[in-house]
């Protein structure tokens, strides 16, 4: 590799673009990041040095706006750049140190983000892989009755909030903000007589994308939120009521992890990623020092620069 040159590593998932020597993530031309990211749906910048400051500075290569996090099932995702709303902390901050499962990004409402932007500022001192999953790949590896159950039935995502917590996941104490919100992001909206209210967002597991159908939802997370976790306020269904079978649960979950990429972190390394093809998630880990961030667009990558 020549001193301006990058090279395109294949990984488990997605591609890898090496950087030459005492280069970043800002010097690599947006044509060959695009031409990376259309063709694999996920690359990594691991030889980077993107600061907390910089990256806006990166992401805005490719787009102007940004979405907010609004309505988003973790209301502890915070700002993670001063007097920004689009800079955003990765789920529970630094402090939650548990493992989350593979998922789409905010896969329980219509208006969800077309392509996620990964820094890392810090890496935790062990642990802590952000993981990434090619939905396409992980469809074709279902086994066939798998594929069918989920062609046939589609499923149903219901949150139950009191009137402390919905306020802050829709950032709002006036109900009718919330009801405004919920018609714009699909989601049915049920108000309590208590001031807690409920939402029902219905909808397939999978996701036709251009690169095939691809197997991206946020099943894995919320059935371990109930089932594992015994958490009560959310609740994932078929939309006649009944439950996916923990069996098949498992099995996804297991061949999912066969065709997971644990991204390797260094301070400054940079991840795009589509999710509308690709599930994302969290390994756990200790150090809480770990610092991701994220930034989140309602627009796909464009294919030329």
């Amino acid at each position: 590799m020549s001193n301006n040159e990058s090279r395109m590593v294949p990984l488990l998932c997605g591609t890898k673009i090496d950087v030459p020597a005492a280069s970043d993530a800002m010097s690599i031309d947006k044509q060959v990041i695009l031409d990376a990211y259309n063709s694999s749906g996920a690359i990594l910048i691991e030889e980077s040095t993107l600061t907390r400051e910089k990256f806006p500075d990166f992401t805005e290569r490719f787009f102007e706006v940004f979405m907010e996090y609004v309505g988003g099932a973790n209301n502890d995702r915070q700002s993670a750049l001063k007097n920004s709303k689009t800079v955003l902390t990765v789920t529970g901050g630094n402090t939650s140190k548990t493992s989350v499962p593979l998922h789409g990004e905010m896969f329980y409402m219509k208006n969800r983000p077309s392509t996620l932007f990964f820094c890392c500022i810090q890496p935790a001192a062990e642990d802590g892989q952000t993981t990434l999953c090619d939905g396409v790949a992980l469809w074709k590896a279902l086994p066939q009755e798998f594929r069918s159950y989920f062609e046939t039935n589609a499923i149903s995502y219901r949150r139950k909030y009191d009137k402390d917590t919905w306020s802050k996941v829709y950032k709002t104490t006036n109900i009718e903000d919330v009801v405004q919100i919920c018609e714009q992001i699909g989601n049915e909206l049920m108000i309590n007589d208590d001031g807690s209210i409920e939402t029902v967002y219905r909808c397939h597991a999978y996701n036709d994308h251009h690169a095939g159908r691809a197997f991206v939802n946020s099943i894995l997370v919320w059935a371990a939120r109930e089932f594992i976790e015994g958490i009560d306020d959310s609740n994932l269904r078929l939309i006649d009521g009944s439950k996916i079978p923990m069996d098949m649960l498992y099995q996804i979950n297991d061949i999912a992890e066969e065709l997971t990429l644990n991204v390797p972190w260094k301070p400054g390394s940079v991840a795009i990623v589509d999710n509308q093809r690709f599930m994302h998630g969290r390994r756990r880990y200790e150090d809480t020092n770990r610092d991701i961030i994220m930034r989140l667009s309602d627009e796909a990558m464009p294919k030329t620069a």
